[in-house]
Formats: structure tokens, C-alpha cells, sequence
């Protein structure tokens, strides 16, 4: 039950952000951001894989279906040097 609850509130968040990446200027978003650890983020990636999104009730295909590649190249604007790296982790997961 409580991966459940917590795959809701993940799926949440990603929802919200990918309606913040898609609606809010790039600069902008920097700005919001600050100076994000890189490191943290591909650390959460790493978190997650199939089993853990099953059990939490997160479909992949959904996601898939949802980000499209002009979503990378704004996260990897967004983002600076590393974001081609995170962004290259987000494809591998969505395959």
C-alpha cells in the first residue's frame, strides 16, 4: 500500500514538472531552480527500475507516451551541461 501512495505522489510530481518544463521559459526556470545537484537527480534515477515502478503503480508506457523529445532539449537548456547527461539516463529508463 505504501508503494502505491508513494508512486501516486511520484507520478504527481512528475506530472508537475513536466507541465512546468513545457510552460515556463527556460531562463525562468533556471532561476526557480538554483544550483540543483546533477548528482542527486541521476541518483534518484538509479532508484527506480521496472520492478520498483510496477509495485508503485507508475506505467513506463504512460510516461512514454507523455514526454517527447522536445522535453529533453529543453531539460538539457534547462539544465546546462549535465542535462544531456540526465536526459540520456530518462531515454535508457523509457526504453
Amino acid at each position: 500500500m505504501f508503494d502505491r501512495l508513494g508512486g501516486n505522489i511520484q507520478k504527481k510530481k512528475l506530472e508537475k514538472a513536466l507541465e512546468m518544463l513545457r510552460n515556463e521559459d527556460p531562463n525562468e526556470l533556471k532561476k526557480r531552480l538554483g544550483n540543483i545537484d546533477t548528482n542527486e537527480i541521476l541518483d534518484k534515477i538509479n532508484e527506480f527500475d521496472m520492478n520498483k515502478l510496477n509495485q508503485m503503480g507508475i506505467s513506463l508506457d504512460e510516461i512514454k507516451s507523455k514526454v517527447t523529445e522536445k522535453d529533453f532539449e529543453k531539460l538539457i537548456k534547462v539544465l546546462g551541461p549535465d542535462g544531456a547527461i540526465i536526459a540520456q539516463r530518462l531515454r535508457s529508463l523509457l526504453r
